[in-house]
């Protein structure tokens, strides 16, 4: 037998390399490919998604061209932007490589991609439209490049995991809803450049603990720190020409407005300022630590939706400057025991006692009585609950829609 010298050894290893190669090849699943618009796309066998070609990406809506089981996205210069739902519901998505050449990113773009967990934005980006990462429940870094001058609505609505973000100097505005739900959001900074700040743009942030407004804020809109149940203080620049703050309650700049109550503010009893003629809609939202708040007769209009789930609230004093109670005002005090309406009051809009379910006492001054809708006290249970009210009114009462579902109506 002759013996096998090293040169056929070495071609029997490399004809075995070979076939393992070819066996590996066959077994992996085959490349796709496309294009889209101007652009080619191309996704490998490891779920890798390159996009190459010069100018825009077309807006995509809600069929993308490619599975939605990809796992990165390289961007190739030379594309200019990323269409709207680009990527939308790619779940499996954890990369992605966005070059110089992108000026824009379209609405939802990256939206529910819960496998996302950081992405770095460009310079040459100056537009990022609505929902482009929304519900990207992974994400905790981003960066956010100076190139952008708004925030436009809802960009981080939900993305829970995000836990600090740094606005840069150049954004002038942050838009409706941008960080709604962004539940692990412990601390933003607002640069001096902001003016306005969106409705509900931080609502739901349960754990934001503080917000500093900037003396360049003009304009800040409904709600827009509601539901942050971890929020103890807004502070205000004191060079501020529009709005102020007083212990940590947000106030336009004369005290005439009341904005937000911090949910988290520690403190049983909160007395209105007597300088206080409105209070903004939302303004005392799940405030679980107050038991009582003191409305002074400076106060002639209520909102909507004021002391919503106040679970902790068991009194309020309500004036006679009053007119009337807003929608959903006490919707939730599931503590509230007895109130007082005045007679004062000629309107109480639906719901706004809904799912008081501790009240025992309603006593109404008016000698009217006021027209409701049977849901103001939905979820209350009115046959074990006393109405008192004029003596003169009795009859007017017992008949009343809304009214005359108490179990007991009797004489203050």
């Amino acid at each position: 037998m002759k013996n096998i010298n090293s040169t056929t050894i070495l071609f029997l290893l490399l004809c075995l390399l070979f076939v393992t190669a070819c066996k590996k090849d066959k077994d992996e699943p085959p490349v796709e490919s496309g294009t889209i618009g101007g652009l080619t796309w191309v996704l490998s066998a490891d779920g890798t998604l390159t996009i190459n070609g010069k100018g825009e990406m077309p807006n995509i809506g809600q069929s993308q061209p490619w599975p939605r089981t990809i796992t990165a996205v390289i961007i190739k210069n030379g594309v200019t932007s990323i269409g709207d739902s680009a990527f939308l519901r790619c779940t499996y998505l954890t990369s992605v490589t966005i070059p110089n050449s992108v000026t824009s990113i379209g609405v939802g773009a990256f939206s529910i991609c819960i496998g996302l967990t950081s992405i770095t934005i460009p310079n040459s980006v100056t537009s990022i439209s609505s929902h482009a990462f929304s519900w990207c429940n992974s994400l905790t870094s981003i960066t956010i490049p100076n190139s952008i001058i708004n925030i436009e609505q809802g960009i981080f609505w939900g993305c829970t995991s995000l836990t600090s973000l740094t606005i840069p100097n150049s954004v002038k505005s942050i838009g409706s809803y941008t960080f709604y739900e962004c539940t692990g959001l412990t601390s933003v900074t607002i640069p001096n450049s902001v003016t306005n700040i969106g409705g509900g743009a931080f609502a739901s942030c349960t754990g934001l603990i503080s917000v500093t407004i900037p003396n360049s804020v003009t304009f800040i809109g409904y709600q827009a720190f509601t539901f942050c149940n971890s929020l103890t203080s807004i502070d205000v620049d004191n060079s501020n020409t529009t709005y102020s703050s007083e212990d940590g309650v947000l106030f336009d700049k004369t005290k005439a407005i009341l904005i937000q109550y911090p949910a988290g503010k520690t403190g049983a009893h909160y007395t209105i300022p007597s300088s206080v003629t409105n209070i903004r809609s939302g303004a005392f939202v799940e405030c679980n630590g107050l038991t009582s708040v003191t409305i002074p007769n400076s106060v002639t209009d209520i909102e909507s939706e004021i002391f919503v789930r106040c679970n902790g609230l068991t009194s309020v004093t309500i004036p006679n400057s009053i007119t009337d109670i807003g929608y959903g005002t006490f919707s939730g005090c599931s503590s509230l025991a007895s109130v007082i309406i005045p007679n004062s009051v000629t309107g109480i809009w639906f719901e706004a006692f809904k799912g008081c379910s501790s009240l025992t006492e309603v006593i109404n001054e008016s000698v009217i009585p006021q027209v409701i809708q049977a849901d103001v006290f939905s979820h209350v249970d009115l046959s074990a609950c006393t109405l008192r009210v004029p003596a003169i009114s009795l009859d007017a009462y017992r008949t009343a829609e809304g009214w005359k579902d108490f179990g007991n109506i009797v004489a203050i």
